[in-house]
């Protein structure tokens, strides 16, 4: 029965998120941003923005090129495309999740749920940005090294450990977070119970094969770093402040993301009086996950050292949104599960939350419906009304014209060139 209704609940989050392919183009900084730089790789003119580098790399860039060259570059094929990543990352979680963390199916079923559930997928899937296509990435790529860890030393083992380190690189070259999936890529290998005793039994010469081969990997790793990161934005704001209070600011931002993760809802929607309460309730997600990484530090894997990086390198990352842990949400879920389970939290207590979880996520799913459909009203119900006089003027759909004054130029074309 339970697993029918995971079932059954997963369905119908599919066909919801499906609907917001009938979405116009949705707009922020970042996707303003991404889709720029693909509307100028696509006509020849390198990965820039308005004729300038960025700091994002140019692989979801590539992919809106690749659109536009071939006639896709529409509003429903973007979408599209994030319910393709969004779809395989789930499949990747599943599998990932099956093998780890729970024997029970239906148990996965309603992690995914609830990942799906979240504000910050809700919110953020039907935009143009790099956050479900890395989320798609890098859990493909942690099923695979899941899998590899499991597995002898033969052919079959080196065919998915390339296909691990590729997908790595794919995720490098979407978001600079990906390097968080080089330590878990080198754990799988030197971790791996058949490695020692291979060396053992490998002449001397293909034993130097081998880590010649490893550091010409390694090299070509450390290259598309090069070549597709840069901290340029981070050195700008650590320039400027001093380190105690850099520290206790990130801090604040990164426990703030846990509570609004935690509650379900963006700090801007909740009253004012709970603002001071956020960080504290997501501490309480923050220990629920490390609690949870302690129960498997028997069992440590790659999963385990992909987290612990990723938290890593965002605990040192001094901007604040709530969308930077979308790609580990999954994981996040399954830490906490595996802590309530550890801890024995009462039956009722987290069917309760779950329950509340779930309705303001739906709440969230119906409001971004809503929009989808919104039709000629779609310029006053997306955003908080700084886009509206752009959308006016790119959609002739205003009764009172917009604000000529206020038209963003450079959203203006993107608008134009996406539809």
């Amino acid at each position: 029965m339970r697993y029918r209704f995971s079932q059954g609940l997963l369905l119908l989050l599919a066909i919801c998120f499906l609907l917001q392919v009938f979405s116009p183009l949705r707009l922020n900084t970042d996707a303003i941003i991404l889709l720029s730089m693909g509307e100028s790789a696509a006509h020849g003119g390198g990965f820039l923005d308005s004729g300038q580098k960025t700091v994002h790399p140019p692989g979801y860039p590539a992919l809106l090129a690749a659109l536009m060259r071939v006639g896709l570059a529409r509003p429903w094929a973007i979408v599209g495309l994030n319910a393709v990543f969004l779809s395989a990352g789930l499949f990747a979680t599943y599998s990932l999740l099956i093998r780890e963390f729970f024997e029970d199916k239906s148990v996965v079923l309603i992690i995914c749920s609830l990942f799906l559930l979240s504000f910050i997928v809700v919110k953020h899937f039907p935009i143009p940005l790099t956050d479900v296509p890395f989320f798609c990435c890098s859990m493909c790529c942690l099923a695979v090294m899941s899998k590899t860890t499991k597995m002898d030393w033969n052919w079959r083992f080196v065919i998915l450990a390339v296909a691990a380190w590729l997908l790595a690189v794919a995720a490098i070259t979407t978001r600079r977070v990906g390097v968080a999936l080089v330590p878990p890529l080198v754990f799988m290998i030197v971790c791996s119970p058949h490695f020692k005793s291979l060396l053992k039994r490998l002449s001397r010469r293909t034993t130097l094969m081998i880590v010649g081969a490893s550091a010409i990997v390694g090299v070509g790793t450390m290259r598309v770093v090069a070549k597709t990161s840069t901290l340029v934005d981070f050195l700008s704001v650590a320039k400027q402040s001093k380190i105690s209070t850099l520290v206790v600011q990130i801090i604040s931002y990164r426990l703030t993301e846990f509570g609004e993760l935690l509650g379900n809802l963006p700090m801007s929607k909740m009253p004012t009086q709970l603002h001071i309460m956020v960080p504290w309730i997501g501490l309480i997600l923050f220990l629920l996950t490390l609690f949870g990484l302690a129960t498997k530090r028997r069992h440590i894997g790659p999963t385990e050292v992909f987290l612990v990086c990723y938290m890593g390198i965002l605990f040192a990352w001094p901007y604040y949104d709530a969308r930077f842990w979308l790609p580990v949400l999954p994981l996040l879920i399954a830490y906490s599960v595996l802590a309530i389970k550890s801890l024995r939290f009462p039956n009722g207590v987290v069917m309760i939350y779950c329950i509340v979880f779930s309705a303001l996520g739906f709440v969230a799913i119906a409001y971004s419906t809503r929009i989808s459909f919104a039709g000629s009203t779609f310029p006053d119900r997306y955003g908080d009304g700084t886009l509206r006089p752009t959308y006016c003027a790119a959609f002739q759909s205003c009764r009172d014209g917009g604000d000529p004054n206020k038209v963003d130029a450079k959203a203006l074309r993107v608008l134009r060139a996406y539809n």
